[in-house]
């Protein structure tokens, strides 16, 4: 995540320090008015946002997105985009079928995507994808569709287990 750096005089007061904030870089942290021209992203492939996948860099607009990646994930208890077999198409198909076609020029940089979508972003029937001889189908799905799917795996509790944990069946 990109993060522009405070003055310490701003944070120096003992009563803004509290022992609950953690602050961490990762060790990517840069000016962000002087990027490092040699500076390669160093995010997951399921957190990366689209620039970084087609450009090799990020702005303010990627903490905003991973920001987002990371709420879905810690609410739903899954990634919004997995990268099973770690590749890049992968996690791209994935936001494609979420969220529908890229936005130019991604779209058209995204070669692969005639495996398993239209022009238009939409999927193609199972049959045709059949015919490009991919094995991971591309179906359309949403965040919304995505949120519905928590808790469907778990397992129902044998017993009310008390008012901490929630009850799955009301």
């Amino acid at each position: 995540m990109l993060v522009v750096p405070i003055q310490n005089d701003i944070i120096s007061h003992t009563s803004l320090l509290q022992e609950s904030i953690i602050i961490s870089d990762f060790g990517q942290s840069y000016i962000a008015a002087c990027p490092l021209p040699s500076y390669k992203p160093g995010m997951m492939l399921s957190y990366q946002p689209l620039e970084a996948h087609f450009e090799g860099h990020v702005g303010f607009e990627a903490d905003i997105w991973t920001l987002g990646c990371t709420i879905f994930e810690i609410c739903a208890g899954f990634s919004l985009f997995e990268f099973f077999l770690g590749s890049d198409i992968e996690v791209l198909k994935q936001m494609v079928k979420t969220l529908g076609q890229l936005p130019n020029p991604w779209w058209g940089a995204f070669k692969q995507y005639v495996l398993w979508f239209g022009e238009d972003g939409q999927p193609m029937s199972k049959q045709d994808q059949d015919r490009t001889g991919v094995l991971l189908k591309a179906y359309r799905t949403s965040i919304r569709m995505k949120l519905l799917e928590i808790g469907k795996q778990d397992d129902l509790p044998s017993e009310d287990k008390g008012p901490m944990i929630e009850n799955s069946r009301v």
